[in-house]
């Protein structure tokens, strides 16, 4: 049990602890925002680490912006929650049994989902780590400082998967199976189309293609017609992982067919 003197101790040591003005900011935003385990541990103080000025006045701004923003709040939420859905559907490849059992259109639509899933490998492999180290193009030629090196490694490579899985491939044969399985009530078809549809997505889209985006303290700034988001790493991250699995067992399902592809294939029943 704590004696008089420990709580003595204990309150001095609470008076003494400096503000955490940027750290309690960083650590609201990703709480809220982000994915579990993101962001600065809870002890840490940023401000002292990073200086008062850690945090730009405009991207201080945006989080407060985002974090008293129920619109932006409820838009990420639904995304969330289909995300969550749609994994919970995946695990049991219930898409790919879906996918499978369409009528493949012809080699073609093999050849274009490969390229997509071959670009978007290599977009993944441009975050690279040696020794813990991000990597870069320019390495040998100058130095780079590490916090720079470290963003624009991991949301570069973020902003290339997220283009073409969202943009690229849009119209492409996936994008058709996956509208065709929705519409006729295949349901992990169904969940794929509302995380591609849902309107956190969709800004996300929109800013990628004729919008606006830039890096914050916090990830990427998306900005469209209808305001500004900000995505985290880790967010962006998981969304991407399963945009990829979507992607593979499109693939796979399509693949199935190849053997014929000297043969025009149906189109869809």
């Amino acid at each position: 049990m704590p004696t008089p003197d420990t709580l003595g101790v204990r309150a001095d040591e609470m008076n003494d602890r400096q503000p955490d003005i940027a750290g309690d900011l960083l650590r609201r935003f990703y709480a809220t925002y982000g994915v579990p385990g993101e962001g600065p541990p809870p002890h840490a103080n940023v401000t002292q680490m990073m200086g008062a000025d850690s945090i730009r006045p405009g991207d201080s701004a945006l989080l407060n912006a985002a974090l008293n923003d129920p619109a932006q709040l409820r838009q990420f939420t639904r995304c969330r929650d289909v995300l969550n859905d749609l994994a919970s559907a995946m695990t049991a490849d219930l898409l790919l049994r879906e996918l499978s059992s369409m009528t493949t259109r012809s080699e073609g639509e093999f050849g274009s989902m490969l390229s997509g899933v071959l670009w978007f490998s290599l977009a993944a492999s441009l975050d690279q780590r040696e020794a813990g180290l991000p990597v870069t193009p320019f390495d040998e030629q100058f130095h780079i400082p590490l916090a720079l090196r470290v963003r624009t490694t991991v949301e570069g490579s973020l902003v290339l998967r997220l283009y073409l899985a969202l943009v690229y491939m849009r119209e492409g044969a996936l994008s058709r199976r996956i509208a065709h399985g929705a519409s006729s009530g295949l349901p992990c078809c169904g969940r794929v189309s509302k995380l591609l549809n849902s309107e956190y997505v969709r800004r996300i889209r929109n800013a990628l293609s004729h919008g606006t985006f830039s890096s914050c303290a916090a990830g990427i700034a998306f900005r469209d017609d209808g305001g500004t988001i900000v995505a985290t790493p880790g967010f962006m991250t998981w969304v991407c992982q399963w945009l990829m699995l979507v992607q593979l067992q499109g693939l796979a399902a399509v693949g199935k067919g190849t053997g014929d592809a000297e043969q025009e294939a149906e189109p869809y029943r």
